[in-house]
């Protein structure tokens, strides 16, 4: 056989070997740790995004409504709430600073709650309010809420990415997250990452509670694909004071949205009042 007919087939069986051994394996994430922080980052450039809260649990009202500080007795002073059967869902337009709600809470006289937020307003109603939609400036709850912008552009705002930097400085001082088994999560191939807390853990929330102490296990469900969030599952064990657990569910990242505000016959003279907050 010529040397030349030899030397084809050598490199024919060269390149049949080599294609059946696949393209060369991309190294599998092992550390948790990296992989939470990858998730965190992924959200610093989301456009928009479709979100359902499911919640579970149930809270001793007496702990919410006055029992307050370590020296009172929760189980004593009042009922327990049952948040079996809670939703929220809705729309978040980060590009233009938007967002639809709805939410229903069964054990609160079956309340139900739609919120649309517009140019700096949010228009609710309730079934406890009335058919119409009232108006609230949302500056009056930019000092109490930390909400990000973003700018028009679709890049973060300075403030969303110090909120992010934030956020990832606190999760490095948590416990070790624990890597589990991988999981498909709204139909994406996802990481799935525990972490375990305790209160003590996280002295804002520890501050913020007055005094409540528990712990609270939080799963996350990262997409393979862009490291972005398909699920958390927060469930939080506040002993006497009760147990919570909410199930978020994030999906149709980037996809185009149009949230609108309601029909002007739709929307009350009146303003919307949340006590406490002045107009």
């Amino acid at each position: 056989m010529p040397r030349r007919m030899l030397t084809l087939l050598a490199a024919v069986a060269i390149l049949i070997a080599a294609c059946s051994n696949g393209p060369a394996a991309t190294p599998v994430p092992t550390d948790p740790a990296a992989i939470l922080a990858a998730a965190t980052t992924s959200l610093q450039n989301v456009k928009s995004v479709h979100y359902k809260v499911a919640v579970t649990g149930s809270l001793n009202t007496g702990g919410l409504l006055g029992g307050g500080g370590a020296s009172s007795a929760p189980s004593d002073s009042g009922s327990s709430l049952d948040l079996a059967g809670t939703t929220v869902e809705g729309d978040l337009d980060v590009v233009n600073s938007a967002a639809s709600v709805t939410a229903t809470v069964p054990a609160l006289l079956n309340l139900t709650a739609n919120v649309i937020v517009v140019g700096g307003i949010a228009y609710i109603k309730t079934s406890l309010t009335g058919a119409q939609y009232e108006k609230l400036d949302t500056s009056s709850l930019t000092g109490a809420l930390p909400i990000p912008s973003a700018a028009a552009s679709g890049s973060p705002a300075p403030e969303a990415s110090a909120v992010l930097s934030d956020l990832q400085a606190e999760l490095a001082k948590l416990p070790a997250p624990t890597l589990l088994a991988d999981e498909t999560v709204n139909g994406q191939d996802c990481h799935h990452i525990q972490e375990k807390v305790a209160s003590s853990d996280v002295p804002l929330a520890s501050g913020a509670l007055d005094g409540m102490t528990g712990s609270a296990t939080v799963d996350v469900w990262s997409q393979k694909s862009d490291g972005r969030p398909s699920r958390l599952l927060i469930a939080v064990d506040g002993g006497s004071q009760g147990s919570l657990s909410l199930t978020i569910d994030l999906t149709s990242y980037d996809a185009a949205v149009t949230i609108a505000a309601p029909p002007a016959d739709q929307v009350s003279d009146q303003p919307f009042t949340i006590p406490g907050l002045g107009q």
